[in-house]
């Protein structure tokens, strides 16, 4: 574990061969290749980053404008000497080269490593735009350097480039060599590293970033159902750049019209808007995921709709209590209640060893979905009492195996 701080550096100055714009400003679902590059230096833990251009064009300034917007710390240099002037003596620098992409995970592996290290690939002819090593390597386009020997190489520099230069110095100090490429596994898997030319250079990269699944995608309804949903809308809503706060924001009006269709008595209409609230944000969540950044205002979002699914079971309640008697109010609460205490359950499983949760347990989403199907099969009053039983239930369920387990570990420690 490194205590050193950690900064990036990212060169953005190489034109395209057509000559329209720069290699960093191609545009990659949605966005731009460089703020994948900053976001994947943020997400390996740099503070800083520090972005090496000569000229700044609208489309650049743009992408710098919304990385800030997310919270990336981010600084323009306007040449080498500028840029290694802007780091700290005891910076760890994560060098990153014109137009190139990896995954989050192979910077990470690079980040793990005491400085010098590079990333490396084989010298193959499907690598022949990575610059060569020697006879059997060529550089991933990735290194880690300390600030020290950054700002000596600058010294040095003269008129030679500055990463190629930098890669023939870590050579010569005996850098350590990561292979980019091996066992396929976690979110990288598949996706070599990559020297974008043109638009065309990142249709595969694209494509992966399409196929990466949501965040905390939770229970059955998260995982198949609106993944499914998904499908067919995210490349058109992603690359016409429509925001995921946007899509968020939908998501919450819904759950606001369905709580007022359900104070006012229209429980169907409810029930049918409440699952399209949830296959909404589940949206804007991989949206959000693709450019690897969070929903804005996501806590707020997902306590609206909460408090809307709660105002929509109430209404049921209420409408079932006047013609069933009093206990309805009971079977109603059961479903709150019970979902309250798995979630409290949840961390008590997971500190003695429980099995992983399983996907079949109750969520928020999932009793969504379930509700007008089984009102269609059972009635209202069925449809609330199913989904009662099938929260106590699992509860009960999940507490006897933590029990189990938690009997186990005092047994085994004792």
């Amino acid at each position: 574990m490194f205590t050193l701080p950690l900064a990036a550096l990212i060169a953005a100055q190489l034109p395209l061969e057509s000559g329209d714009g720069l290699r960093a400003t191609l545009p990659l679902a949605g966005r731009t290749l460089i703020e994948f590059q900053a976001r994947t230096a943020h997400g390996a833990g740099a503070g800083r980053i520090i972005l090496l251009v000569e000229t700044i064009p609208a489309a650049l300034a743009q992408a710098v404008d919304r990385l800030r917007r997310d919270g990336v710390v981010i600084e323009v240099a306007r040449s080498a000497g500028d840029a290694a002037d802007r780091f700290h003596v005891d910076d760890r620098i994560l060098l990153m080269a014109d137009g190139c992409f990896i995954g989050q995970q192979l910077v990470d592996r690079l980040v793990a490593c005491p400085a010098p290290a590079l990333l490396i690939v084989p010298d193959m002819a499907e690598y022949g735009l990575f610059e060569r090593i020697d006879s059997e390597a060529r550089w991933a386009g990735h290194a880690l350097i300390d600030a020290g020997r950054l700002q000596e190489t600058v010294r040095q520099l003269g008129d030679w480039d500055l990463t190629s230069t930098v890669l023939r110095r870590l050579v010569q100090a005996g850098a350590v060599r990561i292979a980019a490429l091996g066992p396929a596994d976690g979110e990288d898997a598949g996706l070599p590293p990559i020297i974008a030319v043109d638009a065309n250079s990142l249709r595969a990269v694209e494509r992966w970033l399409m196929r990466q699944p949501a965040d905390a995608e939770g229970d059955w309804a998260g995982r198949y159902i609106h993944r499914l949903i998904a499908a067919p809308l995210l490349a058109p809503v992603v690359n016409r750049k429509i925001e995921p706060l946007a899509v968020a924001a939908g998501s919450v009006a819904t759950a606001i019209i369905t709580a007022i269709f359900a104070i006012f008595g229209f429980l169907w209409v409810a029930a049918l808007l409440l699952p399209i609230s949830a296959a909404a944000f589940s949206l804007a969540r991989r949206m959000a995921r693709i450019w690897w950044a969070e929903v804005p205002y996501a806590r707020t979002a997902l306590a609206v709709r909460r408090t809307a699914a709660l105002l929509a079971l109430m209404a049921l309640s209420r409408q079932l209590v006047e013609t069933g008697g009093w206990g309805w109010w009971g079977v109603a609460a059961a479903i709150p209640l019970g979902l309250t205490a798995l979630a409290a359950l949840r961390p008590i499983a997971s500190a003695v060893g429980a099995n992983a949760w399983p996907s079949w347990l109750p969520r928020d989403d999932g009793l969504i979905w379930l509700m007008p199907c089984l009102a269609i099969l059972l009635g209202w009053a069925g449809a609330l009492a199913a989904l009662a039983l099938y929260v106590c239930m699992a509860f009960a369920w999940q507490f006897e195996a933590t029990r189990k387990q938690a009997i186990s570990v005092i047994t085994r420690s004792s």
